[in-house]
């Protein structure tokens, strides 16, 4: 069994690829035994957690890279996607907002925001983030 970081999280990295999910969050959970500190790893476990349908665990893995690196608009984007799935919306609206502080550009967030916004009844708030992302 590979005991070496990189050789893990690339090995996760490509089992999240082809659909291995189990497998690419083992790799990813040795990873962290080896370097608990490495947002990146946190994040790409939330993602395949995310993408086999554990939104809870995906959470997280996402609130974990959060807390290690509070500057990626990323990490509160694909967090604010799973809270979108469980359809708690003012989670993930929150999350949308502190992405696009983050990256202003940040197309995605818009576009997802937006989505909630409409699911929350609230049309205005809807539009202008569809027109926000349009603009990007």
């Amino acid at each position: 069994m590979p005991n070496h970081f990189k050789a893990l999280f690339n090995r996760g990295f490509a089992y999240d690829k082809i659909g291995e999910f189990n497998k690419a969050i083992e790799d990813y959970s040795m990873a962290i035994s080896i370097d608990p500190n490495n947002a990146y790893t946190y994040y790409n476990k939330g993602i395949s957690l995310d993408r086999k349908g554990d939104y809870n665990e995906a959470i997280k893995c996402f609130s974990k890279a959060i807390s290690i690196e509070p500057s990626k608009a990323d990490f509160y984007h694909n967090r604010g996607f799973a809270y979108r799935k469980k359809r708690e919306f003012d989670n993930a609206i929150k999350d949308y907002e502190q992405a696009i502080k983050i990256d202003p550009n940040h197309f995605k967030a818009y576009y997802n925001r937006a989505f909630c916004w409409d699911k929350l009844g609230k049309y205005e708030q809807s539009e202008n983030d569809y027109e926000s992302a349009v603009k990007l």
